[in-house]
């Protein structure tokens, strides 16, 4: 069966068209297209798709494309890649990463899912996000009518849905604003408007709408700090930091809360109502995923062993608790914030294959590789053996005298490759005995206890580990033997072996 994958935001309206399995998980699908996209970042993104009523619902990963029940997908199966756990942009480690999220996150502005009102966001913000954006789609300013009109047209959609007029006064601020950004690049200018947007009290927050215990209308927003209850009529609104929910919990069409109060009392339970039992079980997923990627340390186990069953594996289970079939997770959440961010670190890095695991170094290896390559292409040397014999593959003749002066030049030459193979070595030595804080000093300061070294002047600067991200409890100092400079004695014996 085919499906297709609609990109955010895409001008093209580009989609991915791949061939799938129906029995295969959601995981298995995500993990192609970022795959065909080039992006190791995968636990920021998620699948989404129409609910029957029109809502928009996320794709389990971890249970099978049949388990869910999607409307019209006989034939072909149709999501939408979303980022579904808005990050800081300097926690994004990919080009293609940050385009994704600056894609969706402009395209949220546009309909309203990121507020843009005067509450939220000043004029002078305003005109910064609309200038990075210009300067992202259009690039350097020309200062002509037509730039004129860009900005007057990038300045209505955006404030479109917020009720915010689109005054000359604004048009010529954001002029202003463009003006600085002459020369940055699409990256640059994309990275710049996620920074001014992330500011954004509803940068990564999902809408939820739903009916209260009153019996009035109201969305649940709900982000990394906790959970915004507003009142679509009054505009009334109720934060909930994580910290005060106690308990959260959802049966068939409805949405119960349990919230603790000051001294630590729990409260009566919040009864909201949703359109329907999707849309109940999409507002318990998303509660309980973003505390836990947001607010924890990991997933804890009672979020990922979660469970329901359908009618075959309930009657299953009844002769066998512990059978698979049947089950279905509630979350598919597999790790936190700060783990997303560690593992895809250590993963571009070993990529890189750089012994300092800095990405600086993979322009180095690169060009070490092509250099060795460009070097073994061509030999100097076989040319001239190839000389000393004759078309029939014989030695000809007055070319004895030649093969010993060759065999010479070619054991001579055979030297000088190997002494750049140890020159090569030793660069690699010194480079995982340099910091990889400063790159500049010894290691000599051991990081307890985790194990990892920096120098002695970084190692008073941190806290946790740069590289496993530990915290440390003590330092222990080192001296390693090799405190002298391995590559200019190297350099010396090797012009001496020359």
């Amino acid at each position: 069966m085919w499906c297709y994958i609609c990109l955010p935001n895409q001008r093209d309206q580009q989609c991915i068209e791949i061939e799938i399995d129906t029995k295969q998980t959601g995981r298995v699908i995500l993990d192609k297209v970022l795959e065909k996209l080039g992006i190791v970042e995968v636990d920021y993104f998620g699948l989404q798709y129409k609910g029957s009523k029109k809502e928009a619902l996320w794709l389990n990963l971890r249970n099978r494309i049949c388990d869910h029940e999607i409307n019209g997908s006989t034939h072909v199966y149709r999501f939408s890649l979303k980022v579904k756990f808005f990050v800081p942009p300097h926690l994004i480690q990919q080009e293609a990463t940050k385009e994704l999220f600056y894609n969706q996150a402009k395209d949220m502005m546009t309909k309203g899912l990121i507020s843009l009102n005067a509450k939220d966001c000043d004029e002078s913000r305003l005109a910064r996000i609309a200038a990075c954006i210009c300067q992202a789609e259009y690039g350097d300013q020309t200062n002509n009518m037509h730039q004129n009109l860009l900005y007057s047209e990038i300045l209505e959609d955006l404030v479109g849905t917020s009720g915010r007029d689109a005054s000359p006064a604004s048009v010529e601020q954001i002029s202003i604003e463009h003006s600085k950004l002459r020369g940055k690049s699409r990256s640059s200018a994309c990275y710049l408007t996620l920074g001014e947007v992330s500011e954004l009290p509803t940068y990564g927050c999902e809408l939820h709408r739903a009916t209260s215990p009153s019996g009035a209308d109201v969305t649940f927003v709900v982000g990394p700090e906790g959970i915004v209850i507003e009142d679509n009529k009054t505009s009334s609104i109720r934060s909930i930091p994580y910290a005060q929910i106690r308990l959260a919990t959802h049966s068939e069409k409805s949405v119960n809360i349990t919230l603790i109060d000051d001294y630590g009392e729990s409260q009566n339970e919040e009864l909201f109502k949703l359109r329907s039992r999707k849309s109940a079980v999409a507002l318990y997923r998303c509660i309980t995923e973003m505390h836990s990627f947001y607010r924890c340390d990991t997933v804890g186990s009672n979020v990922q062993s979660q469970y329901c069953r359908d009618f075959k594996g309930t009657f299953v289970s009844i002769f066998n608790e512990n059978s698979e079939l049947g089950k279905r997770y509630i979350f598919d959440i597999q790790r936190t914030c700060q783990e997303a961010y560690d593992l895809v670190r250590r993963k571009l890095y070993a990529k890189a294959n750089s012994p300092m695991n800095s990405p600086s170094h993979c322009s180095v290896s690169s060009n070490l590789c092509a250099s060795t390559k460009e070097e073994s292409e061509h030999d100097p040397d076989d040319d001239f053996c190839n000389d000393c014999f004759n078309g029939n593959g014989q030695i000809s003749s007055g070319s004895f005298e030649n093969i010993e002066v060759g065999q010479l030049m070619k054991h001579n030459k055979n030297q000088q490759k190997e002494v750049k193979k140890l020159k090569r070595r030793i660069e690699h030595l010194e480079d995982c005995l340099t910091c990889c804080i400063c790159m500049d000093k010894q290691v000599c300061v051991v990081l307890c206890p985790c194990g990892h070294m920096t120098c002695d002047d970084c190692s008073s600067l941190i806290t946790q580990c740069p590289q496993c991200r530990t915290n440390v409890e003590r330092f222990q100092k080192v001296f390693p033997n090799a405190g002298f400079s391995c590559r200019e004695k190297f350099s010396k014996e090797s012009e001496a072996i020359v």
